[in-house]
């Protein structure tokens, strides 16, 4: 298991992690302020050394946003197919996912390069109870040597440099994009050129204008410090193309969506903001977790975290009831995993009833209110 971070939590995240599960043999641990946030470069970056280092035969992530963001692009610096959204897994290199919405399961098989690389969805996966045996043999944590990564970091710095001998008002100047590649292989920068004729010495105008397109030249090995009059561009466009910015979070006690036992969503039905406010008190009094459909976010009723479906959260509650929700096949495809599914619609012929283990055909507008009424508050 690798895990990534700083700070003292990362060390009980680890402690955790060595004594959770007997599957576990290791635990690689890569404790730095890059992984302080969940940006994508230096995390793929992370397993693409790893991976390098130790050979792999597999690269598993949970299909969140978080694997989501990272293994692909780690996949590509390994020069790899990934294998997302993965329910079973038949074999060492066969596994089924969902396609069209979840109406339909392809078995694939993996004939690549290894790692095999995969996102799979925690829900269809249930945790097993853990022994007191798996608790007291814990396994060892290894510290990851993050002494290279620097090195092997993709960087998109745009170099500016004059022609030696030749004055800046005789000739612009040459526009290079510099990428650092893997030492093992060449220990240099691998430098492109283009010319801009004509073109305004500006670092807000170089910064703004790049090319989509260079053109190789053979002007290397070099290094950054045998280039003659190199210029950086403005902070900001160095290394990465993200960066983060803030943090955002819901204020309230309510369990996670993405891992709570009961999940009361909303739909367009309750048609506003202030309506939807019924469906966040019923999920206080039962102890549940908020959800949405995308009709609803769409709507502003909600932020879009909370958003069930293909584009939102997939879950796989003990028990999930829908208000207001028709069903389409988009939502369908992040809740039909759900143990018990309970939907509350007025039109009779609404695609929910079709995966719903209880229906009730009635308004919502009275049958909420009375739920309210009638379940006790949660102690």
């Amino acid at each position: 298991m690798l895990l990534a971070g700083s700070g003292p939590s990362l060390k009980e995240a680890a402690q955790h992690a060595a004594s959770c599960h007997p599957s576990i043999s290791q635990v690689l641990v890569a404790d730095s302020d890059k992984f302080s946030y969940p940006i994508a470069e230096p995390w793929a970056k992370l397993v693409h050394m790893v991976q390098q280092r130790d050979g792999y035969s597999h690269i598993i992530s949970a299909s969140g946003s978080f694997g989501k963001n990272i293994l692909p692009r780690a996949a590509a610096l390994l020069d790899v197919s990934p294998i997302t959204d993965v329910i079973e897994i038949s074999g060492s290199s066969q596994f089924v996912r969902p396609i069209y919405a979840g109406n339909a399961l392809c078995t694939v098989r993996y004939t690549g390069a290894n790692p095999c690389m995969l996102t799979i969805r925690s829900t269809s996966f249930p945790v097993p109870p853990s022994s007191a045996a798996s608790k007291s043999n814990e396994v060892p944590i290894t510290q990851v040597d993050l002494s290279t990564l620097d090195e092997d970091m993709i960087c998109d710095d745009w170099i500016v440099t004059q022609n030696p001998g030749v004055s800046r008002s005789q000739e612009p100047p040459l526009f290079y994009q510099c990428k650092m590649i893997d030492p093992a292989v060449r220990p240099s920068l691998l430098i492109y050129s283009s010319p801009f004729h004509n073109y305004p010495y500006s670092h807000n105008s170089y910064s703004q204008n790049r090319l989509s397109s260079m053109t190789p030249v053979p002007c290397g090995p070099y290094s950054l410090n045998n280039l003659p009059n190199v210029y950086y561009a403005p902070y900001g466009y160095s290394i990465g193309k993200s960066r983060y910015v803030k943090h955002t979070s819901q204020d309230a006690e309510r369990p996670d969506l993405g891992s709570a036992r009961i999940v009361v969503t909303g739909g367009r039905g309750l048609k506003s903001a202030e309506n939807f406010r019924m469906i966040e008190k019923l999920a206080e009094k039962l102890g549940a977790a908020v959800g949405a459909t995308r009709a609803a976010v769409d709507a502003g009723f909600v932020p879009n975290d909370l958003q069930v479906g293909q584009t939102g959260k997939i879950v796989a509650p003990e028990l999930y009831i829908a208000f207001g929700v028709s069903g389409a096949i988009q939502h369908l495809a992040g809740m039909r995993d759900s143990k018990v599914i309970v939907a509350v619609n007025k039109d009779a012929d609404a695609p929910i009833f079709q995966v719903a283990d209880y229906g009730l055909v009635g308004d919502l507008f009275e049958v909420i209110p009375e739920l309210l009424e009638k379940i006790p508050e949660k102690k």
